[in-house]
């Protein structure tokens, strides 16, 4: 299953901290019209929910997991704000191709992102190993 926009769950704080990055002059001006659009239509169509209700198997805000793609690679990747987002150490930007197929999306499902360079990638959410929700940190 591929994670489009409607398939997704999103919490009410991470949903807050999503439209604030599109909205807010000092991040714009360094996104792409497409990371905006995109993430406009996440927003605009995944359900939200309250923080304590977000299940574990839901990625969010800081979450951990452990991608799967058809070649049998593993990827574990932190989804992260775009200032602490550093590939090489497997931090990934909410707001990169990855990480808006990243977010709202469940455990098990099959994702699918466009990389920078054009290149279509596909993968699944193997594992969410670790969820602020889950742990209890709802700030993260």
């Amino acid at each position: 299953m591929n994670a489009l926009p409607q398939d997704k769950l999103l919490s009410a704080l991470d949903h807050a901290r999503l439209q604030g990055m599109i909205t807010r002059p000092a991040t714009t001006f360094a996104l792409s019209r497409d990371a905006i659009d995109a993430t406009q239509d996440i927003l605009d169509s995944a359900p939200t929910i309250a923080p304590e209700d977000v299940t574990p198997d839901i990625v969010t805000m800081r979450s951990r997991v452990r991608l799967l793609n058809s070649n049998g690679d593993e990827l574990i990747v932190t989804l992260c704000y775009p200032a602490d987002a550093n590939l090489a150490q497997g931090q990934v930007s909410v707001l990169s191709p990855l990480g808006l197929s990243l977010i709202g999306s469940r455990q098990g499902q099959r994702i699918t992102w466009t990389a920078p360079n054009q290149t279509e990638h596909a993968a699944t959410i193997e594992e969410i190993v670790y969820q602020p929700e889950a742990a209890g940190d709802i700030t993260a």
